[in-house]
């Protein structure tokens, strides 16, 4: 993941803004700005002491594929694009990453607080399908995962196209239909 978008994340999940960061970590706002933009790639040192500075801290985990975050930047393009197939591209390389990680993976994949897709149908989803793969190993769950603004009012579907067929409510796990999201069971699987 990017030094941009994790410590993005990082920021937000603490609930700074980029001054109180700056602050925190005795730096400027514009040299938060610079390395959440891209445009400056800090140093391992640098980004470390950013990091504590928001209550996180670096941890090297073997692995690929997409973690929360990344797949909240690929769904938030694909909204912005609307684009329904890439953003339910991007939600299921979540779901097979999680289903085929280990235990620790798993906490490590859904750990870090995503960013608002664009989309709350999206942002609940995410929410789901962490506490879904998670649940199956009775593993702990990020706060974010709880949070109630990952919970729909009213029953949806985030990729429904008009030529979609309306989900089966008892073929949907409990961990989307608590949230109202109305994915079955079997879109978790590849596609």
């Amino acid at each position: 993941m990017p030094a941009s978008i994790l410590l993005r994340a990082a920021r937000s999940s603490g609930g700074l803004n980029q001054s109180a960061l700056a602050a925190r970590a005795r730096t400027s706002q514009p040299d938060i700005s610079t390395i959440e933009s891209g445009k400056r790639i800090p140093t391992v040192d640098t980004l470390e002491r950013l990091l504590f500075n928001t209550g996180h801290r670096i941890v090297a985990v073997p692995g690929v594929g997409p973690d929360a975050v990344d797949t909240a930047e690929r769904i938030t393009n694909a909204v912005k694009a609307d684009s329904r197939d890439e953003a339910l591209r991007a939600f299921l390389d979540y779901s097979d990453r999680l289903a085929s990680a280990g235990r620790a993976e798993r906490v490590v994949l859904s750990f870090a607080e995503p960013p608002p897709t664009g989309s709350a149908a999206w942002d609940a989803a995410l929410a789901a399908v962490s506490d879904f793969w998670l649940s199956k190993s009775n593993l702990p769950k990020s706060d974010w995962v709880k949070q109630s603004k990952r919970f729909l009012q009213a029953p949806a579907t985030p990729h429904l196209g008009e030529y979609d067929l309306e989900p089966d409510v008892d073929e949907v796990p409990t961990e989307f239909r608590r949230r109202n999201v109305l994915l079955e069971r079997r879109t978790l699987a590849s596609v």
